[in-house]
């Protein structure tokens, strides 16, 4: 039902997240495919961090059209959020531990998934953090050091204004993209 309400309806912000990681948990492929994922995790391990960020960039056009669209929309929702870490205690890496297992859903029939979980949730975390690279041509930000938090120092821009939002927009994207908190 487009005509609901949902800023109306008073959720909270936990219910909202819970909804939208619902969402993904009950697509039948998950966000990021199977066979970019262990394409992934190969890329991550490239030491050098420029060649890992770029074939990162890469492995994003092997997505379906549908799954990059969705998969930066949630990344930079993510990455919004993670700017107000101060606030919300959402740093990019509380995110990923939340995020990855329903955007990547790794097949935990196999010792490989079962031994690359810490990776799958650094690569998710690096997306975030990464997203003006990653989405916005931009150039990469800073690490962060251990003992600096996880989010990167700048704001990312906002989406072109030739990209047009995901369409239909529903009642959902619109409270997402109205409180950049509400994860």
């Amino acid at each position: 039902d487009h005509n609901l309400d949902l800023a109306e309806k008073d959720f909270t912000v936990n219910t909202v997240a819970g909804a939208l990681k619902s969402f993904f948990a009950e697509l039948p492929d998950p966000l990021v495919p199977y066979s970019v994922q262990t394409e992934l995790v190969d890329a991550y391990k490239i030491n050098d961090l420029e060649q890992k960020l770029q074939a990162m960039k890469e492995l994003l056009k092997k997505l379906p059209k549908e799954n990059q669209e969705i998969f930066k929309y949630v990344i930079s929702h993510l990455n919004r959020v993670s700017q107000h870490h101060h606030t919300n205690l959402m740093t990019s890496e509380n995110l990923s531990i939340c995020f990855w297992p329903t955007l990547m859903r790794p097949d935990f029939t196999t010792m490989d998934a079962l031994t690359a979980t810490r990776t799958y949730q650094t690569i998710i975390e690096l997306f975030i953090h990464q997203c003006p690279y990653f989405f916005y041509q931009r150039p990469p930000v800073d690490l962060p050091t251990p003992s600096s938090p996880s989010t990167p120092p700048i704001h990312p821009p906002s989406p072109p204004p030739q990209s047009p939002p995901l369409t239909p927009v529903s009642p959902m994207e619109n409270l997402l993209l109205s409180d950049p908190n509400i994860l």
